[in-house]
């Protein structure tokens, strides 16, 4: 399973509204979702909540109810800085590998993957993603350019060193 955080939808959705490439990310995995925070966080513009909860009613995304708000808050106080559904993210990912699932957290937030290495979190970003998928040659290299060069010009923070 890979829980993806707020930054990893808005880039997706809102900033280079490419919604296809959630297609594309399933076939690295098995299921892919997010904390219920983020469907409640007000981050989330109307149209990447829109796709976001068609993807949910189509069973692409499932939402992960494992954290009160009261658990991500206190969570949250360890690592100031972090929004909540980083913290949520952080701590369904030490819930389910308490459970012995195989999970790893899509942060794209240097405190977040800070964060999650001080805390043994397996993690990776959206850059991390998009090199999967080349190197499993589910997207060809004309399409990973594409998709880059949208990252870029986008408000997505894409480090400048970053070779795909």
């Amino acid at each position: 399973m890979k829980i993806l955080d707020t930054t990893t939808i808005i880039a997706i959705f809102s900033e280079i509204g490419c919604p296809d490439l959630i297609e594309k990310i399933l076939q690295l995995c098995h299921e892919l979702a997010i904390p219920s925070h983020i469907m409640k966080s007000e981050l989330l513009d109307r149209t990447t909540l829109k796709i976001t909860r068609n993807l949910v009613q189509k069973e692409k995304i499932q939402i992960l109810e494992k954290n009160s708000i009261e658990e991500i808050k206190e969570f949250q106080k360890d690592f100031l800085g972090l929004g909540l559904g980083e913290c949520d993210s952080m701590l369904s990912y030490q819930k389910l590998t308490d459970k012995k699932e195989k999970v790893y957290c899509i942060l794209d937030d240097k405190k977040a993957r800070t964060a999650a290495s001080e805390l043994d979190i397996e993690y990776t970003g959206l850059i991390g993603l998009l090199k999967m998928i080349k190197e499993r040659e589910i997207m060809n290299s004309e399409e990973i350019c594409k998709v880059v060069k949208m990252l870029k010009k986008s408000n997505f923070r894409f480090p400048t060193d970053v070779v795909i």
